[in-house]
């Protein structure tokens, strides 16, 4: 039986390391290239209404780029630039299909949370709803009774009560709502909080609520944790203080400003609460790239800005 030994046609082991070595590290470099076009090139402008050009303006450039070093690396030879190109059009095929399948797999992470927090708040509604069949009637007694006693105030305060109630239940439970269905909610709300609200010359409230008209949607109760906020916190009776709220909607755009004092003292809260925070999340999660959110507070006062392509 003969014995292999080592001679000209045995493999040169050190050479199939280095050829292994660089195909991982181009595959590496390649996938870092295409994740890095993906966080910073694909979600911030492709995904966005009017910046979808600046994404393939960057496509040339790079394509133009990856052409320059695959030239580079063949010394400019003629013969190389048919070969150069395809090898150019296929990782820039990998690059951008690597987005498109990575942002596929965001969109359904992104559904499945919803659809979790779906859930949850409609078991938390489920919980909340202490039989609301109960409510609507014993609200619909006290009004006719008020009306009995023709104390119309008092009618008139249950009537928005009853609205907010009927609105938190129904609306709630649908992904989106009209503006006017969200406009006619705050004014309720609104009503009710300056019937509640003595009147002081230290206590200034402003509110505006103005919409052009053109039809618009809007997930519903996504306006009310800032005001409901400004309500709890910029409240003094003690000290002076103010609320300055202005929700606008022109052309399908949404421009919300709130503004209120903060009571000085330990009782001074130290930034957004819970209903603020799940603001912020449904927000992410159903405008994404569609919303502009700024927060900025100070020792005596607490301003929201926010502005929602709808």
């Amino acid at each position: 039986m003969g014995v292999w030994r080592g001679g000209a046609g045995a493999p040169e082991v050190g050479g199939l390391a280095r050829y292994l070595l660089g195909i991982g590290l181009l595959l590496a470099g390649l996938g870092a290239l295409a994740h890095l076009n993906y966080r910073l090139a694909f979600r911030r402008w492709l995904l966005g209404r009017e910046t979808g050009w600046g994404y393939w303006t960057w496509l040339c450039g790079l394509a133009a780029l990856l052409f320059e070093l695959l030239q580079v690396r063949t010394d400019h030879v003629p013969d190389f630039i048919d070969e150069n190109l395809l090898m150019t059009a296929v990782l820039l095929t990998v690059i951008v299909a690597y987005g498109y399948v990575a942002d596929s797999f965001r969109a359904r992470r992104v559904q499945a949370h919803l659809l979790q927090q779906k859930v949850e708040a409609e078991l938390t509604a489920l919980k909340a709803q202490v039989n609301p069949h109960f409510l609507f009637n014993a609200l619909n007694t006290i009004y006719n009774e008020a009306q009995r006693v023709d104390n119309e105030t008092v009618a008139d305060l249950i009537q928005q009560l009853a609205g907010i109630m009927r609105f938190t239940l129904q609306e709630s439970k649908q992904p989106l709502t009209s503006i006017e269905n969200e406009f006619s909610f705050l004014e309720k709300y609104l009503a009710l909080q300056r019937a509640r609200l003595p009147q002081r010359e230290t206590l200034r409230v402003a509110t505006r609520l103005d919409w052009d008209g053109v039809p618009a949607a809007i997930a519903p109760l996504l306006l009310i944790p800032f005001v409901e906020n400004a309500y709890q916190y910029g409240i003094s009776l003690v000290h002076p203080a103010y609320i300055e709220l202005e929700v606008v909607v022109e052309n399908r755009c949404l421009r919300l400003r709130v503004a209120n004092s903060i009571a000085p003292g330990p009782a001074a809260r130290p930034g957004p609460g819970t209903g603020i925070a799940t603001a912020r999340q449904r927000l992410a999660l159903m405008y994404a790239g569609r919303h502009a959110l700024h927060i900025q507070q100070t020792a005596d006062s607490f301003t929201v800005s926010l502005t929602i392509d709808l």
